[in-house]
């Protein structure tokens, strides 16, 4: 039999009270956002076009919420350092990651240790492409695809650029198809990129589009993505060159896992004026980086299907089941 006492029942009424005031915590904090500054996680080095366009989507973010917004770069295997970082934190909205989505929709299925799935996460939008492309110096004795792979051939043991697991994914998948000697070069930062191109420590690298604000040292080899970029649209895809590979990405916000959908919106809000943002304009257009804005709804909706895409283009290059 149960017995109950005047000091249990008071201590079982506490008990409900301190429930019921943890549950109405999140609806409160919501409501109240934001309250103090943001932190923004970046997986990549300074300097790089993600960080480019992070920096500035931070500033609109800022004047927009009211608060500062603190980008912190957090390099490491293709952005999942920050992102694991990003599921480690508070689901309050006040520490975002601003990345590729390639973090999530390519690189778990080539990068060992690397599972994340679009549900892992929340989304607060998305805000331009990439013009992914292969890069090398405009004296490079290559235009295209077909050209560079004449070239491997006869140069065995060349060095290439990778800031990305899916960058080698695209060389090795070249490598394979043409019996390739390559030399990986691995790449923390955009920046690093540039470099290794104008130094000549690289005759090609995988670049997300910085290689554009360098029209007369670089040139587009091949568009990465399914359209022509609009920065070389007589450069063809690496479809059309006969290689299912391509590949879309954009830059994303990312948010922990359960943060309130009305901090989302909040923030999705504020992301969106970063399309008149005079600006954001200005530093997109010098770096040659569309913008293309998602909201919270249609980032959600285009993680899962880039996931399922890029999950048959790694399952067709035999690189999972």
């Amino acid at each position: 039999m149960t017995l109950f006492t005047r000091r249990g029942a008071l201590a079982t009424m506490a008990g409900i009270a301190m429930g019921m005031s943890t549950l109405a915590l999140p609806a409160f904090a919501a409501s109240d956002y934001p309250n103090q500054p943001i932190n923004m996680l970046v997986g990549y080095g300074a300097g790089g076009q993600t960080d480019l366009i992070a920096r500035a989507a931070a500033q609109v973010l800022a004047e927009q919420l009211g608060q500062p917004v603190n980008v912190i770069n957090k390099p490491g295997a293709g952005g999942a350092v920050a992102a694991r970082e990003l599921q480690q934190a508070a689901a309050d909205g006040y520490t975002l990651m601003f990345h590729s989505n390639t973090v999530i929709n390519s690189a778990p299925f080539i990068v060992e240790r690397v599972d994340f799935t679009p549900e892992d996460f929340d989304y607060a939008g998305m805000i331009t492409a990439y013009q992914v492309g292969m890069a090398a110096p405009k004296d490079a004795p290559f235009n295209n695809i077909t050209e560079f792979v004449a070239w491997a051939k006869q140069n065995p043991g060349f060095a290439y650029g990778a800031l990305s697991p899916e960058a080698r994914l695209y060389m090795d998948e070249l490598a394979k198809a043409n019996e390739l000697d390559a030399n990986i070069v691995p790449l923390q930062s955009g920046s690093e990129m540039i470099s290794a191109l104008l130094g000549n420590q690289v005759v090609m690298a995988f670049s997300g589009g910085i290689h554009y604000r360098y029209p007369d040292e670089l040139k587009t080899v091949s568009a990465l993505t399914s359209f022509r970029h609009p920065s070389a649209p007589d450069v063809p895809t690496i479809e059309e060159e006969g290689y299912e590979l391509a590949m879309d990405s954009r830059t994303i916000i990312l948010a922990p896992k359960g943060t309130p959908r009305e901090i989302l919106e909040t923030i999705s809000t504020a992301l969106k004026a970063a399309e008149t943002n005079p600006e954001f304009i200005k530093i997109t257009e010098a770096a040659d980086i569309p913008i293309s804005y998602y909201d919270l709804d249609a980032a959600a909706t285009e993680m899962v299907e880039t996931y399922n895409k890029n999950k048959g283009i790694m399952q067709a290059a035999g690189l999972i089941d």
